[in-house]
């Protein structure tokens, strides 16, 4: 039913996501490049080039600059992953070994490096101004809200502004950059690429927040990753702020108390920094204490403003397919 939903958002550029699947592997085609093709082909959702080139298809538009521009932002993303894996220390992704786990941290920080470069020469050669300095602005905000991440784990008075601050810059404003590049790469105004790019900040924030509640309450052989990995780090989601904040202050303390030890004294080799046992006990007191509804009843609210940011934009018989991807990213369960 899910996977039919995206399938069904998809069809429109289906034939162009393959062209973008070919793209990649031509810029990926020297030896050094080689050890990444098994991430690459491993597939992932392309919910991002797909973005790209739905912005571009709602124009009536099949240019190549669009198919490059997908290719791009597939890069950028998939060297957010390699880099993120290393930070998390997790060892699965898209159902595969993370990159680093099988071939090294050393090899996993350089080639996340090459696929930014490699994105940055696809996308300096559109040739279009805005378009670059729109990506470059949009990378600087992915580190900042990595960064803004890191440094707010086991904050136990993190509240939902703070996070939402984070994960706009760490998520939303990729997905944001996509939808603007496909309008402007399409040839669109810039008045109706902003408006496609609203629609994809709140689209992202949205994403994020389920995927959020999903690290809670997913399982491992669906999400093709690890479980309650950002529990483990001491990363305050919604569901987890809204946990805390429902809970006396000596109640939260002694909840969380676990993980913030396990993070701030770390035991060397160890997968999980906290007992599995333990973070397991949390999630399941935010399903009991409504917290992970309640972020999922966030998520359709920033959902509800996604969609009706495409009210003023002509999309050229695209309606459906944008509702698709709304109800996959509400329903989804990967």
């Amino acid at each position: 039913m899910i996977t039919t939903t995206l399938d069904q958002a998809f069809l429109p550029v289906k034939e162009q996501l393959q062209r973008v699947t070919e793209r990649i592997s031509e810029v990926l085609s020297e030896p050094v490049a080689q050890n990444v093709h098994y991430l690459i082909e491993a597939g992932g959702k392309r919910l991002r080039p797909a973005l790209v080139l739905l912005a571009g298809e709602a124009s009536g538009t099949h240019r190549q600059a669009l198919v490059d521009a997908a290719a791009a932002v597939e890069l950028i993303h998939t060297a957010t992953l390699i880099h993120d894996d290393i930070i998390d220390g997790s060892q699965l992704r898209r159902s595969q070994p993370a990159f680093h786990s099988r071939w090294g941290s050393e090899r996993a920080v350089l080639m996340g490096d090459y696929l930014y470069a490699t994105a940055f020469s696809l996308i300096s050669r559109l040739k279009q101004p805005a378009v670059n300095a729109l990506m470059a602005d949009i990378c600087q905000q992915l580190c900042r809200g990595e960064l803004m991440e890191v440094e707010a784990r086991c904050r136990l008075d993190l509240g939902e502004p703070e996070y939402l601050k984070i994960i706009t810059d760490k998520t939303a404003s990729l997905i944001c950059g996509c939808c603007q590049m496909g309008a402007l790469v399409a040839g669109n105004s810039s008045l109706d690429a902003q408006r496609m790019g609203n629609f994809g900040l709140n689209f992202g924030i949205a994403f994020q927040i389920v995927d959020d509640c999903l690290d809670l309450t997913g399982e491992i052989q669906v999400l093709g990753k690890g479980t309650l990995a950002d529990l483990d780090k001491g990363v305050l989601s919604l569901p987890m702020i809204y946990l805390a904040s429902s809970l006396p202050e000596a109640q939260r303390r002694d909840l969380f108390a676990p993980i913030v030890e396990a993070v701030n004294h770390p035991s060397a080799g160890q997968t999980r920094l906290c007992d599995p046992k333990h973070l397991e006990k949390i999630a399941q007191a935010a399903e009991e204490a409504g917290a992970i509804e309640r972020a999922r009843h966030r998520a359709g609210h920033f959902m509800e403003l996604a969609l009706k940011s495409l009210g003023d934009i002509p999309l050229n018989g695209l309606q459906q397919a944008y509702q698709s991807l709304a109800e996959y990213v509400i329903l989804r369960r990967s």
